[in-house]
């Protein structure tokens, strides 16, 4: 009868040793994502910032909500990759309506806009009203990167 530790060497001995692949120099290794410029207006390495837009539209326009300034956003999107697929480019995927709050969450918390006396009813009744928003003199001043 064989003991616990021979079976143990034994089955040591029948696995095959699998060698770890050596990591590249830094040089040599791409990264993940390219490093970005991030400011508060969006991520500035890349070619598609909604915080920029958010800003821009809420200059032309004066007050919006969320919801109004996304679909904008979404419209300039479909312009801009069609203009891209003409010469050839891959069309921008755009993010969803879920990461667009995110944005105009943190909007909020670093008071680049400020709510308005404004509210509509949504177009469900189970949604809460929209609430309509403006820059703030520090959204105003910021420089969008």
């Amino acid at each position: 009868m064989r003991t616990m530790t021979e079976f143990g060497k034994k089955m040591k001995e029948q696995r095959r040793r699998i060698r770890k692949a050596k990591k590249k120099s830094g040089k040599e290794r791409k990264h993940r994502n390219p490093p970005q410029i991030a400011g508060f207006w969006g991520r500035g390495a890349s070619e598609y910032r909604p915080g920029v837009f958010a800003k821009s539209y809420l200059q032309e326009h004066g007050e919006s909500c969320c919801a109004g300034v996304f679909h904008a956003l979404k419209e300039d999107l479909e312009r801009i990759n069609k203009e891209r697929v003409e010469i050839g480019d891959k069309p921008i995927r755009g993010g969803s309506y879920n990461s667009f709050a995110k944005y105009w969450h943190w909007f909020k918390l670093l008071n680049l806009v400020e709510p308005v006396d404004r509210e509509e009813a949504s177009i469900y009744p189970f949604l809460e009203k929209r609430v309509f928003y403006r820059l703030t003199a520090k959204g105003q001043g910021e420089e969008a990167t």
